[in-house]
């Protein structure tokens, strides 16, 4: 059985904001949840997808699960995560999922506030978090 499930728009917006992401506002996202213990908000950009995700967190330990899923869905193509510089284990798992490339910046949020993320980029022949 198939964990990872595509989900609709308004059904993917609650779960980010229920599992961490509170301000979160769809951007057009097409998302997927997988085993009810993460969500997938990926995005199409010029050239690359955003992928945005937020984890029940009585779940985390499916967290590495959840993201080879997904990454068996659209790890071919080259992803970048936007993520908040005070979530340091996000970096972490992001790293272990193949996003080798950070970088720091400062970035406008949906509320108006300024805030330090890191910006991750994983490229297409990334293989199980490592290079082929």
């Amino acid at each position: 059985m198939d964990k990872l499930t595509v989900i609709d728009s308004a059904t993917g917006v609650n779960l980010m904001r229920e599992w961490g992401v509170q301000n979160w506002i769809d951007p057009g996202a097409e998302y997927a949840v997988y085993d009810g213990c993460c969500v997938f908000a990926l995005v199409q950009q010029d050239g690359f997808l955003d992928i945005h995700m937020a984890m029940n967190p009585i779940r985390r330990r499916d967290c590495r699960d959840a993201g080879r899923a997904i990454l068996n869905v659209v790890g071919n193509h080259r992803l970048r995560a936007v993520v908040l510089a005070d979530r340091p284990h996000v970096c972490n798992y992001a790293a272990r999922m193949g996003f080798a490339e950070r970088t720091q910046e400062t970035v406008k949020l949906t509320d108006g506030s300024n805030a330090p993320v890191f910006i991750m980029w994983r490229k297409p022949e990334v293989k199980d978090g490592r290079s082929n």
